[in-house]
């Protein structure tokens, strides 16, 4: 009942529920638990969803099947290649779902040098990397867009990439506030913190692409 009360806090009343957090103790069994959980279940609904569109692109093709906004039969066999199919995706959301601890504990590694090292806060890496996960509960936004999909393929892409829009900027506000009561920042060192680690993706993406090559030469 408490994770419970915890995780509607952290959606909720986000700044309240981080104090409650870091004044009351933690491990990182629950964040564990909704990093690994959600994403999942999130990859695992993912294929449902690319199952049910393979299927309704079969069936159109073949003329069965009108696309209209409204799909009543929601029933997926899971015989022959779908069920291969079905089977590969469960195996592919267990790794995703692994994987998802990478990008988990290096955002908070970085946020935590951002906020300790340049920022001169005075928290700690083990307690951002714990108010982090709590976060990570914005993905629920991508679990109601892929239901959406699943039952409607269609219109459900268009739903999938607005709820996937609104869990970036909704995971870039908690992990702000997150980082501002670890390490008792203003809202603006806290953001720059957050963000670091996508400015960085962002120039090693360029570099990468040969970008600085080609604007110097331009220039």
């Amino acid at each position: 009942m408490k994770f419970v009360n915890r995780v509607k806090n952290v959606i909720f009343s986000p700044r309240a529920a981080f104090q409650n957090i870091l004044a009351e103790g933690f491990s990182m069994t629950e964040p564990v638990g909704i990093v690994l959980g959600i994403n999942f279940l999130n990859a695992l609904l993912f294929g449902i969803g690319a199952i049910r569109g393979m299927n309704l692109i079969t069936d159109f093709v073949s003329r069965r099947v009108h696309i209209s906004p409204k799909i009543i039969n929601l029933e997926i066999d899971i015989s022959g290649v779908t069920g291969i199919l079905l089977a590969i995706f469960l195996g592919v959301a267990v790794f995703y779902a692994i994987y998802s601890l990478f990008p988990w504990i290096i955002n908070a590694g970085i946020g935590h040098i951002m906020a300790k090292h340049v920022f001169n806060g005075i928290g700690d890496f083990e307690s951002l990397l714990c108010t982090f996960g709590y976060s990570q509960i914005t993905s629920i936004s991508l679990t109601l867009g892929l239901l959406v999909f699943i039952i409607y393929p269609v219109t459900g892409l268009f739903v999938l990439l607005a709820m996937g829009i609104v869990r970036v900027i909704w995971s870039i506000v908690l992990r702000t506030l997150s980082v501002s009561e670890v390490y008792g920042l203003d809202l603006g060192r806290s953001f720059i913190s957050v963000i670091m680690p996508y400015l960085l993706l962002l120039v090693f993406v360029l570099i990468s692409s040969g970008f600085p090559f080609f604007f110097f030469k331009w220039c």
